[in-house]
């Protein structure tokens, strides 16, 4: 059955509140954020201070800047008066390593010191007589063929060669017992091998001075 016409007019006239109501609520919210707008900017300026030293407060902290230790910079004064710019130095929390190209120290192909590597190792020794620490020392070299030489293969070139750095350490009355050797060959590039100056760079002798000795445990 149908229902009349005065009652559907009635109904639909009794929804019609709710389009007011939907007016006042957002000019209610307009209001509350323009009032909270308002007293935000009037806020004291100790109010913003405190914000501002709670945000340093709890900003992340940037680590300070590692000091050089004293072994570091006395290694480094002692190069330089040497006058050995081909150098470098390497300091991590665990050792300071000196890199020692081929020509300082060795002709190609040879473990026998070149005359011209004893004023390098001369300083050095009295720097490493000054301090306790375990010393190692390791040969590296380029991935080419050995060729003609007294050693089977560039492995046994580079151990040679870290053999006869610690022997002359030893020689200058360092205790034998300070110092390790090792021989990695080709094994551990420092550049790449497809031009001449990563292979240069790649013939070197590394001496480290370990500052951290792991413990096993």
């Amino acid at each position: 059955m149908a229902r009349p016409a005065w009652q559907e007019e009635q109904e639909d006239a009794t929804k019609l509140w709710m389009i007011p109501y939907a007016d006042l609520m957002s000019n209610l919210v307009i209001l509350f954020l323009a009032l909270f707008a308002y007293s935000y900017s009037k806020l004291p300026s100790q109010y913003a201070q405190v914000l501002s030293k709670m945000g340093t407060h709890f900003a992340p902290k940037q680590p300070a800047p590692e000091k050089q230790p004293a072994d570091v910079e006395r290694i480094k004064k002692e190069l330089e008066r040497l006058k050995l710019s081909e150098f470098g130095v390497r300091v991590t929390s665990r050792y300071v390593r000196l890199c020692f190209p081929e020509p300082v120290l060795f002709s190609p192909g040879l473990a026998r010191l070149h005359p011209r590597a004893v004023p390098a190792l001369d300083g050095l020794a009295q720097l490493l007589e000054e301090v306790p620490n375990p010393v190692l020392v390791e040969g590296h070299t380029d991935d080419r063929p050995i060729g003609r030489s007294p050693y089977r293969n560039n492995w046994e070139l580079s151990a040679a060669r870290a053999f006869a750095v610690v022997e002359f350490f030893a020689g200058k009355g360092l205790a034998p017992s300070r110092f390790h050797a090792r021989g990695y060959g080709e094994q551990r590039p420092a550049a790449l091998n497809d031009a001449p100056e990563g292979r240069r760079a790649n013939r070197r002798i590394e001496i480290s001075l370990i500052r951290e000795i792991k413990r096993a445990g």
